[in-house]
């Protein structure tokens, strides 16, 4: 699995670029608004999620850990595939998308081609309260073991309080451990 690539652009295509890693050319899909800030010959980090079919390989790349989440989750929802959650990462940056879905604002989504009112409702339905929040209530985004909560699926509320008064000192992964007990409580 492909988690990151760090490279030069080679060249811009109409919806990505060409990173030319040790000789190699891999060809990375990028969310538009993203797409535009970059141009041939910068040094890039992209933050990678793998789309394998039958008969199609596609790499998704994105600018931090965050964003690829949230892909994620938008991925997660019936209805919408790689394509869909990249036309909505196109078309609005990470934070409007988590506060269109904590506000339930139906019309952020539906107003991205190929998204429909039913299927904007669906992803305010199955995302709300999977999210970090992004009013800076959230828990210390440098904290590995917080992180890890996230990326296990518990919101943000409940990795805070697992986490709460659990020695900083202490490894992450036995914060990690003694975090999973106490949310399993």
């Amino acid at each position: 699995m492909i988690a990151r690539i760090n490279g030069v652009i080679a060249e811009k295509t109409l919806n990505g670029v060409i990173i030319d890693l040790g000789g190699i050319g891999y060809e990375v899909v990028v969310p538009r608004n993203y797409l535009l800030l970059l141009s041939a010959g910068d040094k890039v980090l992209f933050y990678i999620a793998e789309n394998i079919k039958e008969d199609e390989y596609t790499l998704f790349g994105f600018p931090d850990q965050p964003t690829r989440t949230l892909y994620y989750k938008l991925t997660s929802v019936n209805g919408v595939g790689p394509k869909a959650a990249i036309a909505i990462l196109s078309a609005y940056k990470s934070n409007e998308v988590q506060n269109a879905i904590l506000k339930d604002d139906v019309g952020v989504f539906s107003s991205v081609a190929g998204i429909g009112k039913k299927t904007a409702q669906r992803i305010i339905l199955e995302l709300k309260g999977k999210l970090v929040e992004v009013d800076g209530a959230s828990g210390d985004e440098s904290d590995q073991a917080y992180l890890a909560l996230i990326s296990l699926g518990y919101s943000a509320r409940d990795a805070r309080q697992a986490l709460k008064g659990i020695d900083k000192a202490l490894s992450t992964q036995d914060r990690i451990k003694l975090g999973l007990k106490g949310v399993s409580k």
